[in-house]
C-alpha cells in the first residue's frame, strides 16, 4: 500500500459524518474537474489491460458528429472497469476482474458479439475515491461501458456517470448506486430490498437460537454499514433477536474477545454478515479453540479458499447465498457452472473463485446479452434501451432468476453446509436450482421503484 497507507487507514477508521465530508469532497472536486479528466485522460498513467481503440465512423450516434459510442471499433468493444485490486489488501476483488476476463474469453471464442471481440480496460482503485473518479471519467472517455467493476468505494463514480448517462453494468456497494437508473445489476442488490425468506426459515426451524443471536460484519466503509444495517432490520422484522453485534474492521485479525463476549451473552446461534473467507477462517479457528459451538451461518465466505483456510474448524458451518455452488459442487446438475469453472481456470489457472468472480462473469453475460440488441455498429443509447427491456435474467442457473431491468431483487436462495471437509447442499434447498419461499422483503426507508433512462 506504501504511501496510501495512512490514507487508508483515515477512510476505514473515520466515522460516518467525516465519510459523508468525504464523499462531498471527491463529489465537488471532481465535477468541477470532470471535463479536465476527459480532455486530459489520454496521457493518464494506468495499468490498463489494453488501449482503448479508436471509434469507427459510422451514421450511427451517441450524442453527435456521425461517430458511434467511444471504445467500438469495426472488430472490436472495449468496456472499462474499476476494482480494489491492490488495496485494502493484496488483490481483494481481483476476482471480479477475472469472472470478467473469463466470460469475455468465453463469448470471444465463440466470434464476440456481432463480429466483435470484447475488450477489458481494467483498473485499480487503490482504495482511495479521488482514483476511481479519475479512472471512471478516463473510461467514460474512452470506452462504450463500465461493466464487472467491484470497489466498496464505488460512490466516487456516481456523479461521473450520472452526469455522461454511463451504463455501469455491475453489483454495486454504495446505496446511493444501488438506486442509480444508470446501473444495472445482475443480481440486484438487496441494499434496497432486504430479502426475509432465509431468515424466516431460520425462525421457523431454530425458533429457540434466533432468540440468542451474536453477528458480525464487516466495517469498512458507510457502504458495508449501510448493508449491515438492511440485514439487522431484516432479522429483526421476522423476530430474530440479536444479543451481540459488531462491525470489525479491515484488519482485524482477533476474534478472540468477540467469542467471549457471545459466550457470556448466551449467543446460541452466529450470522457472519458480508465477512471474507480469511475472517471467517480465522474466526471459526478460534471458536474451535475456545469450544465455543453455537450455529454457524455465513454469507460471503464461500471461496475455494474457505477450507484450506479454515480446515477442520469449518466442518458443521451453514453457507447461505443467492448463486449456485459455484466452485464446482453444483456443475454436474448446472452446465452454467462447468462453463464457468472451465473459463475462469482457462483465463488464470491459479484464479481466486470467490463470490467477486460470480459478479464480474454475470455482469460481463448480461451485458453481452444486452449488446447483442444495441446495433451494428452499436451506441450506449441502443444498449441502454436494450438493458431496460432484460426483464428477467439468470446467467444459466448460476444465479436466480431475477429482473435487472427493474431492479427487483431475487428472494431465492441456496443453504449449504461443510460436512467432513466437503460443501453440501442441504434443506430446505432442492438439489438443483434454488430455494424460493413467499418471503417478501423489507424495504428500506424512502425506497422508490426504479426509473429507468430513457433514449
Amino acid at each position: 500500500m506504501g504511501s496510501n497507507r495512512s490514507a487508508l487507514q483515515s477512510a476505514v477508521c473515520r466515522d460516518r459524518r467525516s465519510a459523508s465530508y468525504f464523499r462531498h469532497t471527491v463529489i465537488v472536486l471532481f465535477l468541477a474537474a470532470f471535463a479536465m479528466v476527459l480532455a486530459a485522460c489520454s496521457s493518464r498513467g494506468t495499468t490498463a489491460s489494453t488501449t482503448p481503440p479508436t471509434s469507427v465512423k459510422s451514421s450511427a450516434t451517441s450524442g453527435g458528429g456521425g461517430t458511434v459510442s467511444p471504445g467500438v471499433t469495426a472488430s472490436s468493444v472495449t468496456v472499462g472497469q474499476v476494482d480494489d485490486l491492490s488495496s485494502p489488501q493484496p488483490s481483494p476483488f481481483i476476482s471480479a476482474r477475472d469472472g470478467t476476463k473469463a466470460y469475455f474469453a468465453y463469448i470471444n471464442s465463440l466470434g464476440g458479439v456481432n463480429g466483435r471481440k470484447l475488450v477489458l480496460d481494467s483498473q485499480d482503485s487503490t482504495f482511495q475515491g479521488g482514483v476511481v473518479a479519475n479512472e471512471t471519467g478516463a473510461e467514460i472517455h474512452n470506452d462504450f461501458a463500465l461493466v464487472g467493476g467491484f470497489s466498496i468505494l464505488d460512490s466516487a463514480e456516481q456523479p461521473l456517470i450520472d452526469i455522461a448517462h454511463m451504463p455501469d453494468i455491475a453489483l454495486p456497494l454504495d446505496v446511493g448506486m444501488a438506486k442509480d437508473p444508470n446501473v444495472y445489476s445482475s443480481l440486484p442488490n438487496s441494499v434496497i430490498d432486504t430479502p426475509l425468506s432465509f431468515f424466516k426459515y431460520l425462525k421457523s426451524k431454530y425458533p429457540q437460537a434466533v432468540q440468542k443471536v451474536g453477528i458480525i460484519w464487516e466495517n469498512a466503509t458507510p457502504a458495508t454499514v449501510d448493508i449491515e444495517h438492511a440485514y439487522e432490520s431484516g432479522m429483526k422484522s421476522v423476530g430474530i433477536k440479536i444479543v451481540y453485534d459488531h462491525g470489525a474492521g479491515i484488519f482485524d485479525t482477533n476474534f478472540l474477545p468477540d467469542i467471549i463476549d457471545m459466550r457470556a451473552a448466551g449467543v446460541k446461534m452466529f450470522i457472519g454478515l458480508e465477512l471474507p473467507d480469511n475472517f471467517v477462517a480465522t474466526l471459526d479457528q478460534q471458536m474451535q479453540q475456545q469450544h465455543f459451538t453455537p450455529m454457524n451461518v455465513e454469507g460471503e465466505a464461500y471461496s475455494n479458499q474457505l477450507l484450506k483456510l479454515a480446515g477442520s474448524a469449518a466442518n458443521g458451518m451453514y453457507i447461505y447465498q443467492d448463486y449456485a455452488l459455484y466452485l464446482g459442487e453444483d456443475a454436474k446438475i448446472d452446465p452454467a457452472i462447468k462453463l464457468f469453472v472451465k473459463w475462469m481456470r482457462e483465463v488464470d489457472p491459479h484464479a481466486t473463485f470467490a463470490v467477486e468472480s460470480v459478479f464480474g462473469w454475470t455482469s460481463a453475460e448480461l451485458f453481452a446479452d444486452a449488446l447483442k440488441q444495441a446495433g451494428n455498429p452499436p451506441t450506449r443509447a441502443a444498449l441502454i434501451a436494450a438493458l431496460n427491456k432484460v426483464t428477467l435474467f439468470n446467467s444459466g442457473g448460476l444465479i436466480p432468476l431475477s429482473d435487472p431491468a427493474q431492479n427487483i431483487p431475487t428472494n431465492c436462495f441456496v443453504l449449504a453446509q461443510v460436512q467432513n471437509g466437503k460443501i453440501k447442499r442441504v434443506s430446505p434447498t432442492p438439489a438443483t436450482g434454488f430455494d424460493c419461499p413467499a418471503g417478501g422483503y423489507l424495504p428500506a426507508p424512502g425506497y422508490k421503484p426504479m426509473v429507468r433512462p430513457t433514449t
